[in-house]
């Protein structure tokens, strides 16, 4: 099936490892000219250069996306060295220190607030007046399954998750004039860096079996099943679809499953 993405701009925060990494090498995969953020340097360019066309083709940029200054910034530079702007990818994010809400320090709340919720809006900010002008733009905001269930002890990042799903919402009601979509991808258990040592060490065998257990396909997702809901999204299969949240979690949510 061909997406349509052969040729497009499209912009993956978070992508120098695990989803986004997955998020940005499926791009890669479709033809598109990629453009790479992330906060650190080193694992970044290592990144653009494994994706296919070779780092001439694609670009690697670095970005705070919690800063709204540099949200302007590395988008600017996007359109400046790409070409334009097509799509934007908004997966960056961060884990939050396990606590109860009584006991959270309002500083984490903050910061988990800030990188899960905050640098969405920061990002399509920044992207939106691109789009406008060309009169066409899919936005993909990457939130997860504890968005609408409640996990206990990572209540800011809970909250931050639901807030992508409804902010992405309103993105599609407020731009559809525009020619502009949003959707949202809510992953499980997916094999990631922000779970390795979940998933690595054995003092935690035990809890890795319950969750596999409570998973319907008895497995973690790999990266790249959630970048391919993230192309769909993306691309012109997916032309009539905003304001939507796919949940790629083998299953989770279909148990009906509360934490």
């Amino acid at each position: 099936m061909d997406l349509g993405l052969t040729g497009k701009v499209v912009a993956v925060t978070g992508a120098s490892r695990g989803i986004g990494r997955g998020i940005a090498q499926a791009f890669a995969a479709e033809g598109a000219r990629v453009a790479a953020l992330a906060r650190t340097g080193g694992d970044l360019a290592s990144a653009v250069e494994m994706l296919e066309g070779g780092a001439g083709d694609h670009l690697a940029v670095t970005c705070d996306v919690t800063d709204p200054e540099q949200a302007v910034s590395a988008l600017d530079r996007v359109r400046s060295e790409l070409g334009g702007l097509d799509v934007l990818v908004n997966n960056a994010g961060r884990s939050q220190t396990r606590s109860r809400l009584d006991t959270l320090e309002v500083e984490e709340w903050h910061a988990s607030i800030e990188a899960n919720l905050s640098a969405v809006f920061y990002m399509s900010r920044a992207a939106v007046p691109t789009m406008i002008e060309q009169g066409s733009g899919s936005i993909v905001n990457i939130s997860s399954i504890s968005g609408p269930v409640a996990f206990a002890n990572i209540g800011a990042y809970s909250a931050a998750k639901a807030g992508v799903i409804a902010l992405t919402k309103v993105m599609a009601v407020e731009w559809a004039e525009f020619g502009i979509r949003a959707n949202s991808v809510a992953p499980g258990w997916t094999e990631s860096t922000m779970n390795h040592e979940l998933r690595t060490d054995p003092a935690h065998r035990d809890l890795l079996e319950t969750i596999r257990d409570e998973i319907v396909m008895k497995r973690f997702a790999v990266p790249s099943e959630t970048a391919n809901a993230v192309l769909f999204l993306a691309g012109a299969s997916a032309s009539y679809i905003t304001g939507e949240t796919i949940f790629v979690d083998g299953g989770w949510m279909a148990d009906g499953w509360t934490a």
